[in-house]
């Protein structure tokens, strides 16, 4: 017979995973939307959120992250650049590529669109005692561990590769480190 502690687990683990998934729905409905306002494509908009966050990449590193075959790429770019969005320089470590970069100013454009929930997060998230927001970043450099080895381990690990987990996850401790470390400095 299970203990009420356990089921009160089984019960948390469910709550936990339909939340998980309704947050993953939502976030794409609502990218799609944006992407929809702006004239792009869903994968428009990942392209520049992975340029976000990985910073200039080139395009073959854009074609792993995204999926898309380079010759998808090379299209995407086009209507990308064409409209402003980024831009491609040489690429100062080889000479035979270029890199991609985003265009700030044109980022505000779809930036205004994230307005209200960067408010409404940033508030939130000044509520949420420093420990708790530790284990958060924690808890997500898991997930996207476990995404990308799961996304690896089914030949589909291009889109797995944005950042790599394992680089998110070290990039976000230290900004926790920093952060509490700053605040005790004070």
């Amino acid at each position: 017979m299970a203990t009420k502690s356990s089921e009160n687990r089984a019960n948390l683990h469910a709550a936990f995973v339909v939340q998980i998934r309704q947050f993953i729905a939502g976030t794409i409905l609502f990218n799609q939307r944006v992407a929809d306002q702006v004239g792009f494509s869903l994968t428009d908009m990942q392209c520049i959120n992975v340029l976000e966050i990985l910073g200039p990449a080139t395009p073959g590193r854009l074609a792993v992250c995204t999926g898309l075959t380079t010759g998808g790429v090379t299209v995407m770019l086009d209507r990308l650049e064409k409209a402003g969005y980024i831009k491609r320089e040489a690429n100062p470590d080889d000479r035979r590529s270029v890199l991609v970069r985003v265009n700030p100013k044109k980022l505000e454009k779809i930036n205004s669109y994230y307005d209200g929930i960067n408010q409404r997060l940033g508030a939130f998230l000044s509520t949420v005692p420093e420990e708790e927001l530790e284990s958060v970043v924690r808890f997500f450099a898991e997930m996207n561990s476990i995404r990308t080895s799961e996304a690896d381990a089914r030949g589909a690990g291009r889109a797995s590769d944005v950042g790599s987990a394992a680089e998110a996850g070290k990039r976000a401790r230290r900004s926790a480190v920093s952060a509490r470390a700053g605040t005790r400095e004070s």
